[in-house]
Order: C-alpha cells, then structure tokens, then sequence
C-alpha cells in the first residue's frame, strides 16, 4: 500500500506542474455546465418536437383503446404496446420510472361502455334521465418520466387532449346522427332537411365525456420532476471526468520515451502496483472535480436564476457512481497510455473517443431525442451508463438496485481496459 501511495504522489506532482492541463480537466467542464444550462434551460421551454416512445396499455381492449391508438401514434410520438411485461398501470408505472420509456398511457378497462353510456344519456329523452345520479367520465391515466423535457410534456398533453376531444366527439356525432334518422323516419322528413335542434346542439358541445386522471403528471419523484441542473451537472461532470484519461495516458508515454518506465522496472513493484498507484491519484482528481461541478451548481446556478444542485435522497449512491465513472476513465487512460506511440497519437485518439462517447452518450443531447439508430449505440457509451445511474438516482428516486446494471458495466469495462492493458505491455 505504500508503494502505490508513493506512485500517487509522484503522479500528483507531475500533474501539478501541468498547468494546462489542470485547465482541461477543471476549468474547462466547469464553464461547459454553465454555459450548456443556462442555454439548455431557455431552449427547453420553448421546445418538445422531438420523437417519443410512449407506452401504450389498452385494458379496454375495445373501441376507445384501438380508437385513442390509431390517433396518438404518429410520427413524433411511437406507441409501443404494454400487453406483454407491463400488464397493470403499476407495471407501466414502473416501466416509465425506471427510464425505460418517456411517456405511459393508460386505458381503463370498461372505457368503451361508460362512454357509450354517457353518450346514450346525453340524447335520452327527458323522462329517462336522471339528473341526480352524475355521470362516470373515462379518466385515462398518463404517466411522465421525471426527466422529460417540459415542453415535450406541455406537446404530449396537448396533443392527448385532442385525440379524446376528437374521439368524443366522434361518437357524440354518431350519436346524433342516429338520433336525427329516428325523428325523419317518425316524421316522415328527409335526414338531410332536419332541423338540428339549438338546446341538443349546446349541450353536445359542452359536456364532456373524457378527462385525464389526477395520475396525468410526471411519475413522482424525490427531486420534484424535471430539473436542467440535476442532469446538466451529472452529465458535464461525468465528460471533464473521462478526459482524464488524456493525461494519464501521457505521463505514460513521457515516462516510456525517456526510459523512466525502465527504471520504475527495476524497483520491486509489480506492474499492477504501478498502474495503481496512477489510478489512486486520478481518482482523487476526478472527485475533486465532481466536487467543484457540485459546488457551482449548488452555489453559482441559484445566483443565475437556476435551480440548485442538490444530493439529499443518496449521497452514496452518487458518490459510487462518480467513483465508478473515475476508475473508468482512468484505466481507459492507461490503455492508451500502454496502446498509443506518442503524445500526439493519444491525445488525439483520447479526445475524440471521449467527445464522440459523450455526444452518443446523452451528454450533449438526451438519448431519447435521437434516432433510433443512436439510441442502440449509445448502449457501448460509458458516459451513458454514469448518466443513466445518475440520472436515475437524482430524477427518478431509484434504488442501488435498479442500477446495478449500470454500475456492473462500469466495474467490467474497468476490468477489460486494464487487461487490455496488461496484454499489450507484454509485447
């Protein structure tokens, strides 16, 4: 153990007469954050065209659920039927928390006969109602996922509002129609050359049949919906962590060009201590990084009209996934470090894999907002397993359990990098 501290400390004195890039590694996601929110923020609130995939759980299962289908699935807005795994409104419920999908809607069971009810009440005659007992209405249920964007929600609102106003009033017509045959037939006047009665008319247009659920909101959430800051500052973090591995690749090549690397052969540590000794001074360099992200949030963005960062639901759970995320970044740096020939070769290799995994990532943009071709690919990022734990813990309230996928991706591509590593120090 003290050995790898020894090499920890070694490492930090480089890095510390490295004034660059202690620029690169600090300043430079620190402005990213800052900038990106404030921009992002303005932007998000005036927009929300963009593609969604909703899930779509007909428990009717007859006119109004295959009605209400057809309307909403366009080309900015993808059903997907929830019949399968989500087979409850807790299901789909569950399904839209854990980010699986943005939206979740949900058709009652019995939707099509209470609406055939009310329409058949809203034409009887008045010697057949009764006005006392009040109508069902057919409340659908619509579910958020806490990190869709507002305006996205306002347009998927809106536009489920209008499928069930246009299916209502679909039927009422219908209705009418009937009613408007029956009284040509028993008056012998043609349907066409009926009079439309002005009271029938009025209340047609006026009393609804249909109406969202108390549960049309964003899934609840410990840190009350959808906040820029909470996802900006986890996502920039994540990107200023992961360009770490541009100066541990360096030191490396510096270390092998000038034959330090033998030399640090000849002392009696094994390999493995020596990548962890520069892996256990990057870490704290990475923290100390998400440390200062978290502080401008938490500090600067309330200043600027921002919400603030906040941790409060877990702590440690974050801490984990920031530790993860380091240990990543730096083992990915050492393979460059033991694959690459020069500096030139690594820097350039590191920055753009890093800026290419953070951009198919959902760093710059959310993977939802993609295409469908993206949002495959932005499985192999590992800027987008971090994001998605963290995410998960800051927006959506999940457990440690409900990331552990994330994580264990995290901790296997640490794995990989550092025996890639070791294979290619061999030759």
């Amino acid at each position: 153990m003290s050995r790898i501290i020894t090499i920890a400390g070694k490492e930090l004195r480089l890095l510390g007469r490295d004034r660059a890039g202690l620029l690169v590694l600090f300043l430079m996601p620190a402005i990213l954050v800052v900038i990106i929110t404030l921009v992002q923020t303005n932007v998000m609130q005036r927009s929300g065209l963009v593609k969604t995939r909703a899930l779509f759980l007909d428990l009717d299962g007859q006119a109004v659920g295959s009605a209400l289908y057809k309307l909403l699935n366009t080309e900015n807005l993808h059903l997907v039927g929830g019949n399968k795994k989500e087979k409850t409104a807790f299901d789909l419920e569950k399904a839209v928390r854990n980010g699986k999908y943005q939206v979740g809607i949900v058709v009652p069971k019995g939707s099509t006969k209470i609406l055939r009810r009310n329409i058949a009440h809203l034409f009887a005659k008045p010697a057949q109602k009764n006005e006392k007992t009040p109508l069902e209405k057919v409340r659908l249920k619509v579910f958020f996922d806490p990190g869709i964007m507002p305006g996205l929600r306002a347009g998927i609102t809106a536009r489920l509002q209008m499928a069930v106003q246009t299916l209502s009033f679909e039927a009422k017509f219908s209705a009418l129609e009937e009613v408007l045959k029956k009284a040509s037939a028993e008056l012998n006047v043609p349907a066409e050359g009926s009079p439309l009665p002005a009271a029938g008319l009025r209340e047609l247009l006026v009393r609804p049949v249909f109406s969202l659920s108390d549960n049309a909101a964003t899934v609840p959430s410990k840190s009350g919906g959808y906040n820029p800051v909470q996802q900006n500052v986890i996502a920039w973090a994540l990107f200023g962590i992961f360009f770490t591995a541009i100066p541990i690749a360096g030191t490396m090549i510096k270390e092998r060009v000038s034959a330090i690397s033998d030399r640090l052969a000849t002392l009696p540590v094994t390999p493995l201590q020596l990548f962890a000794g520069k892996i256990a001074a990057y870490v704290a360099v990475c923290l100390c990084q998400f440390l200062l992200i978290a502080l401008l949030g938490a500090c600067l963005f309330p200043h600027l009209g921002l919400p603030a960062f906040t941790v409060t639901e877990n702590p440690a759970g974050i801490l984990l996934i920031v530790l993860l995320s380091s240990l990543a970044a730096c083992c990915y740096g050492i393979f460059l470090g033991t694959a690459c020939k020069s500096f030139e070769q690594a820097s350039t290799i590191g920055a753009t894999t890093v800026v290419a995994t953070a951009a198919i990532g959902g760093v710059m943009v959310p993977v939802y907002a993609m295409p469908d071709i993206m949002q495959r690919i932005s499985i192999i990022s590992p800027m987008n397993w971090g994001l998605n734990a963290g995410q998960s813990l800051l927006m959506r309230g999940s457990s440690l359990a409900a990331i552990s996928p994330d994580l264990y991706r995290l901790a296997l591509f640490c794995l990989l990098m550092i025996v890639l590593s070791r294979l290619q120090q061999n030759r």
